[in-house]
């Protein structure tokens, strides 16, 4: 009976201190990780599109932060539609004025770029200047890297009127080696001449390379073609931030070798409409592309149902300079912790 009783006090025992390591353990979760993620999914109708119509599941994020420290950090963001990793980056926070932090994250070039998901007002999330400056849709510059690409960057508030962003990177894109010796200077500044007024502008300089710039152009032999090429990029923009209007518009340029590109946007939101927590949005975005131009005009409404989630509808039209047009009509619902 004795030994009876003494197992069953060491089973309680262990039991007892397995239990308290857990709540620690939890504890320690608790304190120094943070979970956030969304999905955004919906039905789109292009009418030049075949087929004309369909449901899509656009993103399914789940990010987490790893606090190490009051100084460290660790970051991490994964996209389960496309299982790919999106970012990973690890931070030191030395003052308020300066802020390490090297791996993958977004390129701090524009306005709109370092732009949450989330947030963004139009269902096509970027314009069509930014994705093909920055966002990836042009392979030219960070092809299919969602605005995100490695290297280091330091960024900070100088005081309450400035802020900065200065990256070193690779210029290929996200989850991809350099594809030449050339690294990208990123920089940004941006001033806050009164609380709801921010002015942005910001550049990349870089190199590309050149078989990849012919292969872009057609030319018969890319493979043949060595060597690298300038390849710049220039946005200057304001964001307007009031209670219920936001305002936001930035122009871009481009250049890649002789190529040039250039364009611009204008997004507009102006918060409970007649119901709380309805919107409207309207944005209008160019793009000239070495000479070939495109306009797209959008408006419609979102629904914030609760906190991060929404459901969202737009009407979209896009006219080719002269060469057709296309209506659409986007819906989106957005859930979001």
């Amino acid at each position: 009976m004795k030994k009876m009783i003494l197992c069953g006090l060491a089973m309680l025992s262990i039991h007892a201190t397995a239990q308290v390591k857990l709540n620690d353990a939890i504890d320690y979760v608790k304190e120094h990780i943070t979970l956030a993620g969304y999905a955004q999914l919906g039905w789109e109708y292009h009418d030049q599109s075949s087929p004309k119509h369909s449901f899509a599941v656009h993103r399914i994020i789940l990010m987490a932060n790893y606090q190490i420290t009051d100084r460290w950090n660790a970051f991490a963001m994964g996209d389960f539609k496309s299982c790919s990793l999106h970012e990973m980056w690890v931070g030191y926070k030395v003052a308020p004025w300066m802020q390490w932090k090297i791996g993958q994250f977004k390129t701090p070039f524009s306005i709109e770029n370092p732009i949450t998901p989330v947030e963004m007002e139009m269902i096509t999330q970027m314009s069509m200047v930014g994705t093909y400056m920055v966002g990836g849709s042009c392979p030219l510059m960070m092809p299919g890297g969602a605005g995100r690409d490695i290297g280091v960057a330091v960024n900070g508030d100088i005081d309450k009127w400035v802020s900065y962003d200065l990256a070193l990177m690779n210029g290929a894109g996200r989850n991809r080696w350099d594809d030449n010796s050339w690294k990208d200077f990123v920089g940004r500044i941006t001033f806050h001449p009164i609380k709801e007024l921010n002015l942005s502008g910001s550049v990349i300089a870089g190199k590309g390379k050149r078989s990849t710039l012919a292969e872009y152009l057609g030319e018969d032999e890319p493979s043949t073609v060595t060597g690298d090429y300038t390849r710049n990029r220039f946005a200057a923009g304001f964001e307007l931030k009031t209670t219920p209007v936001n305002l936001r518009g930035e122009w871009m340029w481009g250049k890649d070798d002789q190529l040039k590109s250039n364009g611009g946007y204008a997004t507009a939101q102006v918060s409970n409409v007649g119901v709380k927590n309805l919107d409207i949005v309207a944005s209008v975005d160019y793009l000239n592309k070495d000479g070939e131009k495109v306009n797209r005009y959008q408006a419609g409404l979102q629904y914030w149902f609760y906190k991060k989630c929404r459901v969202q509808a737009c009407y979209s039209y896009t006219d080719y300079d002269g060469l057709g047009h296309e209506h659409g009509i986007l819906t989106q619902v957005q859930v979001a912790f």
